[in-house]
């Protein structure tokens, strides 16, 4: 019976670290830009043969899952342990570097969910939950955006959020220093 518990738990160590292989390899492969690695590339990374990814992982949705566990972990920790402090000027400032800080540290793995989320119910779940915790970080570090009509509330949050960095990192191609400006200057002429 204890000998049966021992090779059981082995199997299960062994299944873990499997799949902490495999999502490993994932997320090498998204922070190389590739957006969404098929099963054989995630393989080939993992130096897994492919039944046993399969055999690991049934569908990509589990694997989104898994990733964004980690994923999660890292963007949090990054924004809620700091507490805003200051006048308005200082809060915008160092709200808007602390999220470029963050977004940079994730941004292939924002594009791979702008990029994916149509397809994926994982990928439109995680983006609305943190385009909600970006609302509310706004929020706590600029309450001041509470007292502004509707109209400038929906362009602050949108301004703040993932995809808009994206947008101006990617297709209006700013440099990070350019995009927090410009972040930067949209907030003061909107609050001050």
């Amino acid at each position: 019976m204890q000998n049966e518990k021992i090779k059981n738990d082995g199997r299960r160590l062994r299944s873990i670290n499997t799949q902490n292989a495999i999502v490993d390899a994932l997320m090498n492969l998204v922070q190389r830009g590739i957006l969404e690695p098929t099963a054989q590339q995630v393989s080939d990374e993992a130096d897994l043969g492919i039944r046993t990814v399969f055999r690991q992982i049934q569908d990509k949705e589990t694997l989104f899952i898994l990733m964004d566990e980690r994923v999660k972990q890292n963007y949090a920790g990054d924004m809620m342990n700091t507490t805003p402090c200051g006048d308005i000027k200082s809060r915008i400032k160092e709200l808007v570097v602390m999220e470029a800080r963050t977004y940079e540290s994730n941004l292939q793995f924002l594009r791979a969910t702008l990029a994916n989320k149509w397809k994926y119910k994982t990928l439109q779940k995680n983006y609305k939950r943190n385009q909600k915790n970006l609302k509310a970080l706004l929020y706590s570090w600029l309450p001041e955006v509470k007292e502004e009509t509707k109209a400038t509330q929906a362009f602050l949050t949108s301004i703040n959020s993932t995809g808009y960095w994206i947008e101006l990192r990617e297709n209006q191609q700013l440099s990070v220093e350019d995009a927090c400006a410009l972040k930067i200057q949209a907030f003061e002429n909107a609050l001050l």
